[in-house]
This record gives C-alpha cells, structure tokens and sequence, in this order.
C-alpha cells in the first residue's frame, strides 16, 4: 500500500516491485534489489546486501537502464519477516530526472490506493502554482 498519507514525507509514496541495480564509485559495489517503494523524494530498496549510511549510489531499473538517478543512503534497516536489508535513498538528481523515474514505476506498477494518486495530483497542483 503505498505510504501516500505519512505526515513525515515531503512527497507521497508508491509502493512497487521493480528490479533495480545499485551501482557506487567503488567498483566493487555493483548490487541487485527491488524497489519497494518510491516518490519524488527517493526510493526505498530491498536486498540483500547491505550499504552504509552516506554512501552515493546509482540506482538503475534492469529494464531500462538510462533511467538511472543518482542518490545518497540516508536509512538502513534490517527486513522484518524475510532475510536481507531496506535501504533508503535520498534522490541528488534535478526534478525532471526524478519524474522520469517516478513515472516509469508509476506505469508499471499497478495501484489500487486511490490516496497515492490524491496526494500525487495535489503536489502537481501546489508545483503548478509556484
């Protein structure tokens, strides 16, 4: 369910299952995951490996690559139920590459809360007026 009704987020949240590849200047860092949730802001993603806090990463959907964005581990927490990690990414990417990405998951995740899309057309609104 997506996380659209957090008072914490700036930008509401979708919750997605989206095969993604982390990438970091350290060549040694090149880690597959999912994507778990995701909105303007960043991105939470589940694998299972860990990356520490601070570390800058690429992160890049396997199914098409040239939507890569840039971002830094801001959070980092062990999976409850199931093995492996939940890494939060803060996005450092401009606005437009933000969307891109948000709006490749849009369309391939199927949602059902409609309070994801309510919040979502708010912000482009509250955007539209600035």
């Amino acid at each position: 369910m997506p996380d659209g009704g957090s008072q914490s987020r700036r930008y509401p949240r979708l919750t997605c299952f989206i095969a993604v590849l982390l990438r970091a200047k350290d060549p040694n860092l090149f880690l597959m995951g999912h994507l778990s949730t995701i909105g303007l802001g960043g991105c939470g993603v589940e694998m299972k490996a860990s990356v520490e806090i601070g570390t800058r990463v690429e992160v890049a959907p396997l199914e098409n690559e040239r939507l890569s964005i840039m971002g830094t581990v801001v959070n980092l927490r062990i999976l409850s139920g199931k093995p492996g990690y939940g890494i939060g990414i803060e996005f450092v990417e401009a606005d437009e590459r933000k969307a891109e990405l948000v709006q490749f998951v849009e369309q391939k995740t199927e949602v059902d809360d409609q309070q994801y899309w309510r919040n979502r057309q708010r912000i482009r609104v509250e955007e539209d007026r600035s």
